[in-house]
């Protein structure tokens, strides 16, 4: 059986021992990271192509673009209206709200790969981007009303056409979710 450079590339990272590897401690240390950003929405806005309501990162507060690592926020509306059904006795953000907001950092995280830059250049545009899957993810504790997420992710691979990338979403120090998705970037 003859066995394509692609598949041999998915064989070399197992996503499953990779997400279950970060289940406990952060993918890095944010505090760490050698570059600073003050990037808030409207800077994020320029970047990516998710606008409200779906906007889920609200800023961007470090990089590392040697490792292709990045972190920001995301605070959650108590007020939201996800919560009224989401669940009334027991409000939790959802999932899959959960699974955007990581794949929106690392959407702004392959800006900056992509443009070599810690700044958002005022003409920027947003990265044409496709999510072509989720390849995995553990939801580990409930993210409530009114938390401010500390989001996290790292780039994983990236071809030039598909790029993979692992994040996190933590409050306060509890990792609450770990995923790894797949994009194609147009």
């Amino acid at each position: 059986m003859r066995v394509s450079k692609f598949q041999l590339r998915r064989c070399l990272v197992d996503y499953d021992i990779l997400l279950r590897q970060y289940r406990k401690k952060p993918i890095f240390d944010p505090e760490g990271l050698p570059d600073s950003l003050c990037c808030g929405k409207d800077e994020i806005k320029r970047i990516i192509p998710q606008r409200e309501p779906v906007l889920f990162v609200d800023g961007l507060t470090g990089i590392d673009l040697t490792e292709g690592a990045i972190a920001g926020s995301r605070v959650i509306d108590p007020g939201d209206q996800v919560f009224a059904g989401h669940f009334p006795d027991y409000p939790v953000y959802p999932g899959s709200f959960t699974l955007e907001m990581i794949g929106q950092l690392s959407l702004c995280l392959y800006y900056f790969l992509e443009e070599q830059t810690i700044t958002v250049a005022p003409e920027a545009k947003p990265v044409n981007a496709r999510a072509t899957r989720v390849i995995g993810a553990y939801f580990l504790e409930p993210i409530p009303p009114g938390a401010t997420v500390l989001l996290l992710a790292k780039k994983v691979e990236y071809s030039g056409f598909l790029a993979t990338a692992v994040g996190q979403a933590i409050v306060e120090d509890k990792v609450c979710c770990v995923s790894a998705g797949e994009v194609a970037i147009l």
